[in-house]
Order: structure tokens, then C-alpha cells, then sequence
């Protein structure tokens, strides 16, 4: 797939304060690493997120935790869309659903099959998320992982043939979900109707197959952004190197918000959401 160039060039000819900046968190704010405790956010990289919000929306969209997001995070005004999309917080509010409510019930019961097979295979991890179960396999041997995916599959399968549960999978972690029609594109979605998203410009950074679905939403929309030097997920328009490249964007960003120059160059579409940059190349 051909990627389009200069995400720069791109972003310069849209007014700064148009934006409303998506990102992912592991693998796109932090590099990725053998266990999810050890994904912390560089200082640089949290400074550089909040000077950002103070100016435009700024929401990670993640698969962890909405506590342990919130945690890793501690940026004043950052939004948190947390389990791909089903719960999302925004500063001075409550917790709101975007998908349906579960039984936590079910979800201790999806922990305790999935401790029971990763006990037979070393570097099998278990994460309880509260409101689903994440099965790691980065640690355990290459030779092994498709027997643990196997012995998964055939734990969990009375949930997923029953339409309870709903199969999800990553980098290196396989993850058993509730069932509905809910993922971190229809959370994106969702919010671009807030009033504090509607007329502006959707840029969205994220490196796993979970972003996929809000890169397809995107599509015409905004500018979709994928991780890892070439646009190898599925629906990104272009790519950036890594992590660090993603805190040199938003390091960037910061400092035009500031400046606040207009950008001449930049006309909207009928729908008020995606520019048409002039004399700009594919």
C-alpha cells in the first residue's frame, strides 16, 4: 500500500486550533515492552500531551484499563477512551458507556479459564482488566504461543459460541471482550458528534490492529496515522517511525497552538471535516 508523504505538510495547512488529536498508548505514546506494567510515559512525552491540551482535544483510545490509563497518563484535560471503546471519561464527568454494560461475574470466569491454561506454558500472562481478559504471549516461547492460542480458543469457546464474548486480536496478547457491536472506531465516532469535536479536523495515531477500525472511520474524514515506518495497518494513511516520532509530532503541534497563525492554504469540504490542501501531491 502506498503511503501518502510529508504528515507534516499535512497538518501545516490545517488551523491549528481545527484539530481534535486521537492516539493510541502502547506502541504509540510508549514503546512496546515484554509486560504491560512496564509501558510508562516518558516525562517529555507527558509534557508534550499537556501542552497540547490546553489548547485543542486531546483523547487516547486504548484497550487498558480506564483506571490504569488514567494512571500511566496524569494529564490535566486529556479525554480517556478506555476496554477499545467501551467506557470513555472526559475531565469533570462521570463515567459514561459507549458500549454495553457487562456482568463482572462473566468476566471472572473468563480469568479463571484463561489462568488455567496459561499455568501449563511458561511466559503465558493473564491480565484481569475489570471489564475484560487479556492473554499475553510475548514471553513465551515462539514453539509454544500456537498451542496457547489453541488451548485459548477451546477454553473460551462456550462464551464466543454462545454470543457472550467476543474474541480480540493484538500484538502479542489475544483478548476475550463482551459481545456488541462497540470497538474504538465507533467510539471515535461517537465522539466526533460532541460539541467540542464537531467541526474539527480528526488526526488519529495508533500502531495495532484494534486501531483499524477507527482508521476506516476516519477514511475522508481526518488523517489517520499508523506506527512503525510503513503503513503496514490496514486504512493508515501514512506512518511515522515510532514513538518517538509521535512525541516530535506532538512537540510540534504544542508550539503551532501557540503561534495560532491561520493557514491560507486550507479550504474545507461541504461536511466541514477534512481540508483540501492546495498544492499538495499524493
Amino acid at each position: 500500500m502506498r503511503c501518502r508523504p510529508s504528515l507534516r505538510a499535512r497538518l501545516k495547512a490545517i488551523p491549528p486550533r481545527r484539530l481534535v488529536v486521537f492516539l493510541d498508548y502502547d506502541g504509540t505514546l510508549t514503546p512496546i515492552v515484554r509486560r504491560p506494567e512496564e509501558a510508562r510515559l516518558k516525562a517529555p512525552v507527558r509534557q508534550a500531551l499537556s501542552r497540547l491540551a490546553r489548547w485543542v482535544p486531546v483523547v487516547i483510545v486504548s484497550g487498558r484499563a480506564l483506571s490504569d490509563l488514567r494512571r500511566r497518563v496524569g494529564v490535566a484535560g486529556v479525554r480517556y477512551v478506555a476496554h477499545h471503546g467501551l467506557v470513555y471519561k472526559e475531565p469533570g464527568s462521570a463515567v459514561q458507556w459507549l458500549g454495553q454494560r457487562i456482568s463482572k461475574r462473566e468476566v471472572r470466569e473468563w480469568t479463571r479459564a484463561l489462568q488455567s491454561v496459561a499455568r501449563g506454558i511458561p511466559g503465558a500472562l493473564v491480565e484481569d482488566k475489570g471489564l475484560s481478559v487479556a492473554l499475553h504471549d510475548r514471553l513465551v516461547r515462539p514453539g509454544d504461543r500456537v498451542r496457547l492460542r489453541r488451548q485459548a480458543l477451546l477454553a473460551l469457546a462456550p462464551w464466543v459460541v454462545s454470543k457472550k464474548a467476543v474474541l480480540l486480536h493484538g500484538k502479542r496478547v489475544l483478548e476475550v471482550r463482551p459481545a456488541g457491536a462497540w470497538n474504538k472506531g465507533t467510539a471515535v465516532a461517537a465522539l466526533l458528534q460532541r460539541p467540542w469535536a464537531i467541526g474539527r479536523v480528526p488526526v488519529y495515531f495508533g500502531d495495532d490492529r484494534t486501531d483499524i477500525d477507527a482508521f476506516r472511520v476516519l477514511r475522508g474524514r481526518g488523517i489517520t496515522v499508523g506506527i512503525g515506518g510503513r503503513c503496514r495497518i490496514a486504512g493508515a494513511e501514512t506512518s511515522v517511525s515510532g514513538p518517538k516520532a509521535v512525541e516530535s509530532f506532538l512537540r510540534w503541534l504544542g508550539a503551532r497552538q501557540n503561534r495560532g497563525t491561520p493557514c491560507r492554504s486550507t479550504r474545507l469540504k461541504p461536511n466541514g471535516f477534512f481540508p483540501v490542501v492546495e498544492a499538495i501531491h499524493s
